[in-house]
């Protein structure tokens, strides 16, 4: 069945459609329902149109567009087969994985799409897994779009509670995981939402061990803390990811404070495993790999140094897989590509080869201009280069990797303990500075996040911003408009009635936020902040 073809029947399901959604996937033979139904909310289980940054749609909050033109235009449902999704986030791929390879079954084990989690789990059902990015919408970007706005809750908050209330998992213990996890590890909020138990950290060793516990009726702790998981334990996934997400590396070793997997351990798959990953995403229709990692430029390396012929190996190995168009990667250190402009040079030239490679996207942090704050909370961002170095170092990268054909989602990080307003002044003239360059910049409101450095700290929100932050948020949005006008074409994606649901949804939230912008450039905030209005950023649960 052609991509065209799947567009329409999202929309119009037909016989065709439907006998695609029941089809059997290899290896499954449905004579009884699982006993792990692993699942994420509807946010998480999307292709989001092909469009890797229309990923961040999810963060934004409930009111701006109508539900059924939001989901329709950037989150359509994965296609599923047999009730069991064909692509899924890249964390229940894993799990699946590790489940398989510790004895479980195929017919024991199935990634679900939360619509079908009616139909499959059944009597045989005694486990529903559920992964979890930013359950409750308080993470970073999410936390900074719905203070902001304040239209209402945050879209994965939404769809995350409306899976609680599932009444097929109150047939079965329920364990939420994932990198969020830690936001609804509190016993009260468990409790309201009927959270049996909750697993923080990596999971390829504990959790089918705890799965096991469950299934013999033994007694497991309602917090399961996971555990570091050596190289070797890390097993291929079975299935396709969304995207053709594939983790070539785990841990970043920069230590910034504010954030969680900078605190990892970086250890790097092999390359043999990596190209079987992108394999399997091929067999089941995905011609972009994504490759993951907390900063791809590194792959290979044991010190903070790139190690350009293991980069350049890795991404020749990728590219050469029967079936790969284009090759993309998740995040990128700008150091790493400021200290290794030649790699740079040459990885670009070859991806460009590449049948339908239009550009190469990847997200990096910006964070801050101020080498103060960079000193205080990020000292290792910038190595081998010092602190003070870092504007320097941001220009320079991004204006070569735009050079390359290199498309950027850059975060900001406003509102750090300490933050004065010379510290948002030299950041504002940076961004200045950027314009002109293949960036889109996004600017987040400092969060105290459960497993970071900075835990213990005061979030930043709407009520303490200047009108400097108002003004760096207005330039930040005024130079993303610009760049999204210009890759529109790129970024839509689909048959002819969706890329045209797509423009006219783009065009109206283009053309709102350009009004938006000038607004905010001149220090203004959108609404008085002062009144008692509805405030959407923490959850009623």
């Amino acid at each position: 069945m052609s991509l065209n073809e799947l567009d329409c029947a999202q929309i119009i399901p037909g016989a065709k459609y439907n006998a695609y959604l029941t089809s059997a996937l290899p290896g499954v033979t449905m004579t009884r329902s699982p006993a792990i139904v692993l699942t994420a909310d509807e946010t998480m289980m999307s292709n989001y149109r092909g469009g890797m940054f229309l990923g961040f749609s999810t963060c934004t909050p409930r009111g701006i567009l109508p539900d059924w033109l939001f989901f329709m235009t950037f989150v359509p449902p994965v296609p599923r087969k047999n009730g069991r999704a064909v692509f899924a986030d890249l964390g229940l791929r894993t799990l699946e994985a590790a489940l398989l390879a510790d004895g479980f079954t195929e017919d024991e084990v199935a990634v679900v799409h939360p619509r079908d989690l009616r139909r499959m789990v059944g009597r045989e059902t005694e486990i529903v897994a559920i992964g979890g990015h930013d359950p409750l919408g308080i993470n970073p970007p999410t936390s900074t779009f719905v203070d902001i706005a304040r239209t209402g809750p945050p879209y994965n908050r939404v769809k995350f509670l409306e899976l609680m209330r599932n009444p097929a998992l109150r047939k079965a213990t329920t364990i939420v995981g994932g990198k969020g996890a830690w936001q609804v590890s509190d016993p009260g909020v468990m409790e309201r939402l009927g959270i049996d138990h909750v697993h923080l950290g990596m999971g390829e060793i504990s959790m089918p061990r705890a799965c096991r516990a469950i299934l013999h009726g033994e007694e497991v702790p309602r917090i399961i803390q996971g555990e570091d998981v050596p190289l070797e334990r890390i097993p291929p996934i079975r299935r396709a990811s969304i995207h053709g997400l594939v983790e070539i590396s785990r841990g970043c070793g920069r230590g910034c404070a504010f954030c969680t997997p900078g605190m990892l351990k970086v250890i790097h798959k092999p390359v043999d495993q990596i190209v079987g990953d992108v394999r399997v995403n091929v067999w089941e229709g995905n011609t972009t790999a994504l490759l993951h990692s907390e900063d791809v430029l590194r792959y290979g390396s044991r010190s903070i140094r790139a190690e350009p012929e293991k980069v350049m190996s890795l991404f020749a190995r990728v590219g050469a897989i029967d079936g790969v168009t284009a090759v993309s990667c998740s995040h990128i250190a700008l150091a790493t590509a400021y200290h290794h402009p030649e790699l740079i040079d040459r990885l670009s030239e070859y991806l460009m080869t590449l049948p339908e490679q239009q550009f190469i996207g990847a997200q990096t942090g910006i964070e801050t201009a101020s080498s103060r704050l960079m000193e205080r909370y990020m000292h290792g961002k910038s190595l081998p280069a010092k602190p003070e170095q870092w504007r320097e170092l941001v220009l320079e990268s991004i204006a070569h990797l735009s050079d390359n054909k290199w498309v950027l989602a850059c975060t900001l990080v406003t509102g750090l303990p300490g933050e004065t307003e010379d510290d948002v002044l030299q950041t504002l003239d940076l961004v200045d500075d950027l314009k002109g360059t293949l960036v889109f910049i996004v600017p987040m409101n400092f969060v105290a996040m459960g497993d970071s450095t900075l835990s213990r700290e005061e979030s930043f929100t709407v009520e303490k911003m200047t009108p400097l932050h108002w003004q760096l948020i207005g330039s930040c949005l005024e130079h993303d408009v610009r760049l999204a006008r210009m890759l529109e074409d790129t970024i839509i994606s689909g048959n002819f009635l969706i890329r045209r649901l797509g423009y006219y949804v783009s065009n109206r939230l283009v053309g709102n936020a350009e009004t938006f912008a000038r607004m905010l450039q001149d220090g203004i905030p959108p609404k008085d902040y002062t009144v008692d209005t509805k405030n959407y950023l923490l959850p009623e649960v």
